[in-house]
């Protein structure tokens, strides 16, 4: 029998800010409810780690809500309190109000059932169940602090009270990753590893929302899924190599590294008697009314498994598509037969030169080194590594959006559905803050702002993504979905 969270909203409204501002979230995702699981849970208790742990580890749920919904005219008010006591104006003022003396409003959804239920079709062991319906019983509210209701969990058939499966309510079911379906839409869902992430975050005072993965979900009985079409990234090929097993390197080294690497390809050119000056798209230096894509030099970081550490265990070199034939070869030559082909790498400051080792397309060797890894075609594509941003944001923080997508056209990448940006801290496990010196390679260089991004694109698109005004050098590489956290190992 499924296994059924089922949560009664005390009033038929459900408050939940979603990822289109001045609209509520819709459906709730299903990260939500763990997070409130989480958030009453005794995580010093082993009994109850270990159920949230089996829940984190199931196949994303279900969700079946009420079909007739409506956006709500009237978005709800309140005053917040603030924990700041140093700030002006002091609380002797204004009590406890933080926004220009205005309350703050948060979008919600009129429903015509207070009913939402999320179904796992597995049945749990008896012990899971009870302990995951206990917790639950604790929660006090769904979406906003104001969204107060009931919620319980129980292993039944669905139609027990005759309410679910007729038209009163609509199922909404998660799509596999290659699925083309109109009118899908992305939600956050937990994952193995959440739980440990989440904890994470809270010690480091991040908000939990930027450590889900997401997945595409659309309501079942709609259109079947069609042909799969892609977009194509700027990018024709992805050479990878490997440091030796057991070596890593520290992602603050990222820009030292790729540096490196550009000279060693340039140096092999030359040695192998190319004319280096004539391959404006390797070394980097053309025209500014050349609209020709440079080749980008990337390290790698294991990113993306719940055991990620952020380090780097190799490094690419990704060839634009509009590459001349002649160059590619000269440069697929020195960097796989000429004089053996690239197999050191010597990076000023780190001692003695890296061992490297080319990847074949079919070897079985870590993920990370794999070109697969970084070029299967995704909607979802996340910063595996800082991006720095193309220009200064206008508006600050607020025009972070927009410079994101401007930096997505300046790289050659469609214009992107949804953007979720974090000034710090990553959207993937493993991934690293970098400090200002890591992130400039001179020291006159402007301080472009950095931040870690999750692009959503209508269709999937073949990588290897990077993007930002370090690209070429390997900031702003992107990590492919899917949007559940996989094996990287």
């Amino acid at each position: 029998m499924p296994f059924t969270v089922r949560v009664h909203l005390l009033e038929p409204l459900y408050q939940a800010s979603g990822p289109q501002p001045g609209r509520a979230e819709w459906p709730p995702h299903p990260a939500r409810l763990f997070c409130a699981l989480v958030s009453v849970a005794d995580l010093d208790d082993p009994v109850e780690e270990a159920a949230l742990r089996w829940l984190e580890s199931q196949p994303a749920p279900l969700i079946r809500v009420p079909a007739q919904t409506a956006e709500a005219v009237t978005a709800r008010h309140a005053w917040v309190p603030t924990n700041a006591v140093a700030k002006e104006p002091g609380h002797a003022v204004l009590p406890g109000r933080t926004n220009g003396g205005s309350p703050k409003s948060w979008p919600q959804r009129v429903l015509r059932h207070p009913e939402v239920a999320f179904v796992w079709e597995v049945e749990p062991p008896q012990s899971v169940r009870t302990v995951l319906d206990a917790i639950a019983a604790r929660v006090p509210y769904f979406g906003r602090a104001t969204g107060h209701a009931l919620l319980s969990a129980q292993t039944s058939p669905a139609r027990e009270d005759g309410s679910e499966g007729d038209a009163d309510f609509a199922e909404w079911q998660p799509l596999q990753s290659d699925d083309r379906v109109k009118a899908a839409s992305t939600l956050r869902v937990p994952y193995p590893g959440y739980l440990q992430r989440l904890r994470a975050a809270f010690d480091a005072q991040q908000p939990a929302w930027q450590q889900a993965q997401s997945l595409r979900y659309r309501v079942r009985g709609g259109e079947p899924p069609a042909e799969p079409v892609k977009d194509h990234g700027p990018y024709r090929d992805l050479v990878t190599f490997s440091f030796s097993p057991g070596i890593a390197v520290d992602p603050g080294y990222t820009l030292a590294v790729t540096a490196a690497l550009r000279a060693a390809v340039m140096s092999r050119l030359d040695s192998a008697g190319h004319d280096v000056r004539a391959m404006p798209q390797v070394h980097g230096h053309k025209d500014k009314n050349d609209q020709a894509r440079l080749c980008a030099y990337l390290g790698l970081p294991f990113v993306g498994h719940e055991h990620a550490d952020g380090m780097l265990r190799g490094v690419a070199i990704a060839l634009p598509h509009d590459l001349p034939l002649l160059h590619r070869r000269a440069l697929l030559g020195v960097l796989l037969h000429f004089d053996g082909g690239l197999r050191k790498l010597a990076v000023p400051s780190m001692g003695a030169p890296l061992d490297l080792s080319y990847v074949k397309p079919t070897a079985s060797v870590l993920k990370t080194v794999q070109s697969r890894n970084w070029t299967r075609p995704s909607r979802v594509w996340t910063t595996a590594l800082p991006m720095i941003l193309d220009h200064f944001p206008k508006g600050g923080d607020r025009g972070l959006e927009e410079s994101v997508v401007k930096s997505c056209r300046m790289a050659g990448l469609p214009v992107p559905e949804h953007v979720e940006v974090v000034r710090r801290g990553g959207l993937l496990p493993g991934t690293r803050d970098l400090a200002g010196h890591q992130l400039r390679r001179k020291a006159g260089e402007r301080p472009l702002p950095s931040c870690h991004v999750r692009l959503h694109f209508a269709r999937p698109l073949d990588g290897p993504v990077v993007l930002g005004s370090k690209k070429t050098f390997g900031l702003g590489l992107c990590l492919p979905g899917p949007t559940t956290t996989e094996t990287a190992s």
